[in-house]
Order: structure tokens, then C-alpha cells, then sequence
């Protein structure tokens, strides 16, 4: 762990082959399955270029709570975020397949420093994202892609300063996981392929800092009667699931 720690306190980024078992990643695809057509409504095109989004599935599919604590990842995670580590974000997002279409890589940062620009957290990272591969992902697939070290330092620079050519569009079977620092720097690289992607992305943070989104409704369930480290995870959640905690049983 400690030369995964040290590669990513300089890239910004780390990859983490079988985080999700070949079992976790059947079940889940399934439930997505399942889900696309029990709660289509719920299911968001993005209009970029065949994204699909959906920030609730948690609601009605219990097989992906794995994925929000997983404990292939915790020690990284937990070691990166320190002990206020918390949750912030689940979503699904499908790419869908572009065998004729344009490609793009659209490059965009999840996250702002501090606005007095003072505050350096561990590891340069307010917000931590996690990024599960549910589909193979090779070089002829839609991939998930990193400009390395992009928020690895103090200073501040838009991605004019940065050499595209550094790019890594990062591959790995179904079940991989990514850690990325959220200010770094990353795209969704579309290819023409005539695979399509899926993907869950998790953002943590930490209770002392301000959420990052208001776009999850996290259930109950995922807490309740759980240990203190769990219900610490979700001690501070978003306004969306707080309005329901205070309104609802």
C-alpha cells in the first residue's frame, strides 16, 4: 500500500484491479439491468455523445451498496481521506456504443481548491472519487482518462498549461477501480467502438468540509443499524437526503 500511496500522492490517480469481485460485478449488472426498465424515469441522458446517468439507483438496488464502502478499498481510501472521510455522490453512467460517430475526450475537474487557497489536505485531495470498471475496457472501448499530477501541488493552472499528450486512458477488466484526486484533471474518452461502457463513480470527503453535490438520495439502509465507522461515513449528508431523514420514518 505504501508505493500505491506514493504513486498517487504524485499522479493524482491510482488504478485497482478486482476492487469488485466477478460475483459483485454480475449482480450489479443485473440490477442495472433490471432497473432500466423498472424506473427508466430515472435514467438521465446527458446529451454527451450517448451518456446516460442515473444518481438514485441506490434507491432500488441494494447489490451496489458494495460499491459505496468497499473493503478492498477502504484502507486507500481511509488512508488518502483521513478520518473524517465521508460520503458525498453514487451514480451509474453508461456509454453507450459509437460505431460511426465523432470521438471526444472532454477534459474537466470535479472540484475546486479552496477559495482562500490556503487549505492543503492530504495527498492535495479534498474530494476523492472512486470510478468502478463493469465492463472490460481496453484500447477499443470507451475509456476512463487522467492528465496525471494535474492537482498534485499547491499551484493552480488550467489545462492550458498541462501537455495533453500525458494523457493515460486507462483500461482494465470488469471489476477494476480507479482513485482519482476529483480536481485533478479527467475525461470520459469517447472512441468509436461498438462496446458500450459502465461505469459507477463514488465521490468521498470529509465531515469537515462543505458537500460537494446535492444529486443522491442515499437510503437509510445504508447506515441503520450498521457499525460506528459506517455510520460515521454518513454522519453528513447532502441537503437532498437530509430533507428526507428529517421528513420521513
Amino acid at each position: 500500500m505504501k508505493e500505491q500511496l506514493e504513486f498517487f500522492k504524485e499522479n493524482g490517480y491510482l488504478v485497482v484491479p478486482n476492487a469488485l469481485s466477478t460475483e459483485e460485478v454480475r449482480s450489479i449488472n443485473e440490477a442495472i439491468d433490471r432497473d432500466l426498465v423498472e424506473n427508466s424515469v430515472m435514467w438521465m441522458d446527458r446529451g454527451q455523445m450517448g451518456r446516460t446517468q442515473n444518481v438514485h439507483a441506490l434507491l432500488a438496488c441494494p447489490e451496489m451498496d458494495v460499491t459505496m464502502r468497499p473493503p478492498t478499498l477502504l484502507p486507500l481510501i481511509g488512508a488518502i481521506m483521513g478520518k473524517d472521510l465521508c460520503a458525498e455522490e453514487h451514480s451509474v453512467m453508461l456509454r453507450a456504443p459509437n460505431p460511426d460517430g465523432d470521438t471526444e475526450c472532454r477534459w474537466h475537474r470535479d472540484a475546486s481548491r479552496d477559495a482562500s487557497g490556503e487549505d492543503n489536505p492530504p495527498y492535495y485531495t479534498r474530494y476523492l472519487s472512486v470510478v468502478y470498471y463493469l465492463t472490460d475496457v481496453d484500447d477499443t472501448t470507451h475509456t476512463f482518462s487522467v492528465l496525471p499530477g494535474t492537482a498534485q501541488s499547491a499551484e493552480w493552472l488550467p489545462l492550458e498549461a498541462y501537455d495533453l499528450s500525458a494523457a493515460q486512458h486507462l483500461v482494465g477488466s470488469a471489476g477494476t477501480a480507479i482513485l482519482f484526486n476529483a480536481a485533478t484533471f479527467h475525461a470520459g474518452n469517447v472512441r468509436r467502438t461498438t462496446s458500450e461502457r459502465r461505469t459507477i463513480h463514488i465521490y468521498c470527503g470529509r465531515t469537515t468540509n462543505r458537500y460537494l453535490s446535492n444529486h443522491t438520495i442515499f437510503p437509510r439502509r445504508l447506515w441503520a443499524g450498521k457499525d460506528e465507522a459506517t455510520q460515521r461515513y454518513y454522519s453528513r449528508p447532502n441537503p437532498i437526503t437530509q430533507l428526507l431523514i428529517d421528513r420521513f420514518e
